[in-house]
């Protein structure tokens, strides 16, 4: 039913001294919508913190595996996982969703052997819809790095979840994820820097305040945003914009009530 679904950040780090260093856990995003399990991005420990968080999460029970790109921070764990949807590699089930250059070329970043153990694999193609479950998904191709980077938009009984990852703003960017409820922006600088492909803390207010999300993340911080305390510069922007704007931390659970108008985001103890 409409409202019982979920976001829970398993980690926040963004950029690689943050993760090298483990400020913030470097886990994926765990996503229940319409009674369908994702997991998007799992980096470095996210088996672990699945399996640490309380209550636990099961990764025998994901519909999907989704890889946004390939860069470590947000694949390490893939392959670990795969096995696990698959009961620990005793059956076929679940599907890897990724873009074509994690499994093909120089430097595939899924393993041969564990492509046996999903269902299906589906790559990802700008504004190609899949039907995951009962989620469907549009890719929106972003621009970062020398790799195929897909931001995500998610449709559920509960609404449209936009998940803004890695790229560097472009103008056609707030237009692909005008109508999202939920957004979730990736925000590693503070400050933009020329040459980065990364969104900077200005260039996400600039893409919150076109898109007007009932609510927006903001989530995988580089060095420079966590000295500024993310959560006080949510709040700044929320009074700036008038739409809500929370910083995630390690373990928060954002229910779908959140977005749809209702109760405050929860701690570890959440769904």
């Amino acid at each position: 039913m409409a409202g019982e679904g979920f976001v829970k950040f398993l980690g926040t780090a963004g950029a690689r001294f943050v993760v090298a260093r483990q400020l913030r856990y470097s886990a994926g995003t765990w996503v229940e919508l319409s009674g369908t399990r994702l997991l998007l991005d799992p980096g470095p420990g996210t088996l672990l913190r699945c399996r640490k968080v309380r209550p636990a999460l099961d990764p025998g029970k994901l519909a999907a595996l989704i890889l946004t790109h390939k860069h470590l921070d947000h694949s390490t764990d893939v392959n670990v996982l795969l096995e696990a949807m698959a009961g620990a590699g005793t059956k076929r089930r679940g599907v890897l969703v990724a873009p074509q250059d994690a499994l093909e070329g120089d430097d595939p970043v899924v393993l041969r052997y564990v492509r046996r153990y999903p269902e299906r694999i589906e790559l990802l193609e700008d504004g190609k819809t899949l039907r995951l479950g009962n989620v469907e998904l549009i890719p929106v191709r972003h621009q970062h790095s020398d790799v195929d980077t897909y931001g995500l938009i998610l449709q559920g009984e509960e609404g449209r979840l936009g998940f803004v990852v890695d790229t560097k703003f472009f103008p056609q960017l707030p237009e692909r994820y005008r109508g999202c409820e939920l957004l979730v922006v990736n925000v590693v600088m503070r400050e933009w820097r020329p040459g980065v492909d990364h969104l900077s803390l200005p260039e996400a207010v600039e893409l919150i305040g076109e898109v007007r999300p009932r609510l927006a993340v903001l989530t995988h911080f580089g060095m420079g945003m966590l000295r500024a305390k993310p959560w006080e510069l949510a709040e700044k922007i929320t009074d700036k914009l008038g739409v809500e704007v929370v910083a995630a931390s390690d373990g928060l659970t954002v229910p779908a009530s959140r977005w749809l108008g209702g109760a405050s985001p929860q701690g570890e103890e959440g769904p």
